[in-house]
């Protein structure tokens, strides 16, 4: 066979792969309202150069998932501090990707779960040690289940040396941080920045109402406190995104908030696409005939929905169905 002819074939079923294995990746995509018409290979762009690296070196797609923080302190979502049925499930179905991956690709993919709870647990009123204590949690079900598909990787990770976590939060953003007024300009100016401040907001505002020690706040006070907690978590968010990008420049990045069509990053669905900004850790999962649905707590209750134990712990609810 001509030489040139046979270093074309080898370069377009490289790429074919790479693109068969970001079909699979994009299948599992929370997807931003866009009204833009924008090509298959326009939307590819930004993860495909990466794969296709992967493929040719004959190793591993790493895909890095900020996730996975620790439970939301709203008890009227959650079942406590620990991880249950949602964080395993959601688990389970990333391996299930990095399978489907391993069908077109046969060294297949891992996931990075880069738990970012060490980054945020101040502004979001969770104890540190309740931080450890999930991602205890999540590891050790990782640990036992699949430990050939899933790693974790921490800001403890980051300043080992380091025992201090308010020290941790401090170096992040001396070292990757951008300023308040900076981000406050990007948020009236660009529209990703735009969107990601509001569904924080209306993140925060539902978990500070929830939490005892703004119960006697109006609602008002209520939303000056999310709105600037939101400001934080955004600058604490780009500035752990920053690192990972420095420490896994060769990861295609996920993330579990929705995106538009070209991004950098893929949103990616947990559990369910019923409701693109619903986590298993401001949720419950509530069972029905096999469906999965994410649900405050509060409102499983409401519904009538039977709690369910598993080792002794809260683990999901189910619908009684009559």
């Amino acid at each position: 066979m001509n030489t040139d002819l046979a270093f074309k074939n080898k370069v377009d079923s490289v790429t074919d792969v790479a693109k068969e294995v970001l079909r699979l990746i994009f299948a599992r995509r929370r997807l931003l309202p866009d009204t833009e018409d924008v090509s298959m290979d326009e939307q590819m762009a930004p993860h495909l150069e990466k794969v296709i690296q992967c493929i040719e070196h004959d190793i591993p797609l790493k895909l890095i998932l900020p996730a996975f923080p620790a439970k939301s302190p709203n008890s009227k979502k959650t079942l406590s501090h620990l991880p249950d049925y949602g964080e395993f499930l959601a688990m389970t179905r990333l391996v299930e990707l990095c399978k489907e991956i391993e069908a077109v690709y046969p060294r297949g993919a891992k996931v990075v779960i880069c738990s970012d709870g060490r980054v945020f647990a101040d502004i979001i009123h969770v104890p540190d040690q309740h931080v450890s204590d999930y991602g205890d949690g999540i590891k050790s079900f990782a640990l036992e289940h699949f430990p050939d598909y899933i790693e974790f990787y921490n800001l403890d990770n980051v300043y080992e040396k380091v025992d201090d976590y308010a020290m941790l939060r401090e170096e992040l953003m001396i070292e990757y941080g951008e300023s308040w007024i900076s981000l406050r300009r990007r948020i009236k100016c660009e529209r990703e920045a735009s969107t990601m401040y509001l569904g924080i907001t209306k993140f925060m505002l539902e978990d500070f109402s929830g939490i005892d020690e703004f119960s006697e706040l109006s609602r008002t006070a209520l939303q000056k406190k999310a709105k600037l907690a939101a400001y934080r978590v955004i600058q604490r968010s780009n500035a752990w995104s920053r690192l990972l990008k420095k420490q896994f420049p060769d990861a295609v990045r996920l993330s579990i908030h929705p995106q538009y069509l070209v991004s950098e990053k893929i949103g990616i669905s947990m559990l369910t696409k019923n409701d693109v900004w619903t986590t298993p850790w401001h949720s419950v999962v509530v069972k029905d005939k096999g469906a999965i649905t994410l649900l405050p707590r509060e409102e499983a209750e409401k519904q009538g929905c039977v709690l369910v134990y598993v080792d002794g712990r809260p683990s999901h609810f189910e619908r009684l169905n009559h």
